[in-house]
């Protein structure tokens, strides 16, 4: 037999495995990790933070390479890694619930149950903010205001997480709402706020907690069961439970039917890159809450807020 056809015979050989076998020795290749947003962003900053401590953790000396491919809000990063192949070459960040609100809005073409899922590396919670001149102190003052007029809050349209946040947390508050829209990011839509444009704002508390920092808003609540930001009304005190499940998670995944194997190992890589000290002590600076969790963690907190958003889905879709 020449080599030609010993060769072939391997390769052919080695198509037939289950990747499970082929899981033996992995990585062997660099990691591309998705990052399905622009240069500069917070999801685009955690991924270029953390690689380096995940790449340090794993069983085998491979560099893991961020790519941002901003495309769609989202959906052309996202729909790449459901196409990739199964080898553990292709990661990806993703926005929970964002691509919640893509797959609402039609044209996503990707299944989230089907993808797999690796871990969390972040949770940050929302909250209420005013500029720090208002007249507005309490959630109690939005709903005097909102028996009056509806209350203008702004936000940059139907296609964000904030935006979903905040027509949910004012329903259950009892507030009533004017969005004003067009906003290209959450740093527009919060400055805005703070320059007059809108009453108040629903975005994620680093967001919130830096402006109150450097003085332009006052925090007037957050949607955490107690609130991390002293002063800040939170959700046992508004006695609505259900607003601390309003939550950004910062989800890893891998493509769809990734073996169980190379799972662990991502997974593992990625625990320890959270416990890093240097990455802790980055976290708690920003506000971002680390939770490390398994695959079949993350699947179930997936379905989890998946099967949340679900009850609020006509009410968004009036929205």
């Amino acid at each position: 037999m020449n080599m030609t056809r010993r060769s072939a015979l391997a390769a052919s050989m080695a198509a037939m495995l289950p990747l499970a076998a082929r899981a033996e020795g992995y990585p062997s290749q660099d990691i591309r990790f998705i990052i399905p947003y622009g240069p500069g962003g917070g999801f685009d900053l955690d991924v270029r933070k953390l690689s380096p401590f995940i790449q340090a953790a794993l069983p085998n000396k491979v560099q893991i390479v961020p790519d941002n491919v901003p495309t769609g809000g989202g959906v052309l990063g996202v729909s790449q890694l459901y196409r990739a192949k199964p080898d553990g070459t292709s990661i990806c960040i993703m926005n929970i619930p964002g691509l919640f609100v893509l797959q609402r809005a039609g044209g996503a073409a990707f299944d989230l149950t089907k993808f797999s899922y690796l871990g969390t590396v972040g949770r940050d919670g929302y909250g209420i903010g005013v500029a720090a001149n208002s007249p507005i102190k309490s959630v109690a003052d939005l709903q005097a205001l909102s028996k009056e007029r509806p209350v203008k809050f702004t936000t940059t349209g139907r296609e964000g997480t904030a935006f979903s946040a905040a027509v949910i947390g004012m329903n259950l508050l009892g507030v009533r709402t004017n969005f004003i829209t067009g906003y290209k990011g959450s740093n527009d839509y919060v400055v805005a706020a703070v320059r007059g444009d809108g009453d108040a704002v629903v975005t994620t508390l680093p967001a919130l907690k830096n402006m109150q920092d450097g003085g332009l808003m006052r925090v007037i609540a957050t949607f955490e069961e107690k609130s991390s930001i002293p002063g800040a009304e939170d959700a046992t005190t508004l006695k609505q439970p259900l607003l601390s499940s309003i939550v950004l998670e910062r989800v890893v995944a891998g493509p769809p039917k990734l073996p169980q194997e190379m799972q662990t190992i991502l997974s593992t890589a990625i625990g320890k890159a959270l416990q890093a000290p240097e990455i802790m002590q980055w976290a708690a600076k920003q506000g971002t809450l680390l939770t490390i969790r398994t695959p079949a963690q993350t699947a179930a907190l997936v379905a989890e807020q998946a099967k949340f958003y679900e009850t609020w889905k006509s009410l968004l879709d009036a929205a």
